[in-house]
């Protein structure tokens, strides 16, 4: 007598996960967090609220850059201050948002995703915060209430971005290039 075997397929095991709506959510909390934290009432909190929401929902046919923008430039009319956690929290919360805006994208509102999966990218965050935070309270410090009486200052600042961006883009090439 030959014996017939069935077999189940099982879920794979994927380790630790959350539901991707999470995902989509934490960037609306941190979105309308900000933009409530920032902008002025109530034309600008709402146009920012109206982007998190609408990039929350679509966030391929509406761009989390504009939300980004708009938080950016509301602070332009500001004086910024080494002692203001304002300043701080933007800075922190407009890389989170890049962070997580940028899984939105790719990410679908009902499934899984891997815990593991954000893992290099929320340790990137964290190691670029505490590099750049630390580095603002400093240029804060020096530069924080001479406003405009330097006027070559953001000149140098971006020829200095541009330089660590390149000699990083480098390494990476080499540690590409070598396995």
């Amino acid at each position: 007598m030959s014996e017939t075997r069935v077999f189940v397929a099982s879920e794979p095991a994927i380790g630790w996960w959350a539901p991707t709506a999470a995902l989509h959510l934490l960037f609306l909390a941190v979105a309308a967090g900000l933009c409530v934290l920032v902008l002025p009432a109530p034309l600008w909190l709402s146009i920012g609220l109206s982007l998190a929401v609408a990039g929350t929902l679509a966030p391929n046919t509406v761009p989390t850059w504009w939300l980004l923008l708009l938080l950016g430039v509301s602070q332009l009319s500001r004086v910024p201050s080494a002692t203001d956690t304002v300043y701080y929290l933007l800075l922190a919360g407009l890389h989170l948002l890049h962070v997580v805006g940028s899984f939105a994208r790719v990410v679908p509102w009902s499934g899984r995703l891997q815990i593991a999966a954000v893992v290099r990218p929320l340790q990137r965050f964290v190691l670029l915060q505490a590099v750049v935070q630390p580095f603002a309270f400093v240029a804060l410090l020096l530069f924080g209430e001479i406003r405009g009486s330097i006027p070559w200052l953001p000149i140098v600042a971006a020829v200095t971005l541009a330089s660590v961006a390149a000699v990083l883009f480098r390494g990476r090439r080499r540690a590409n290039a070598n396995g």
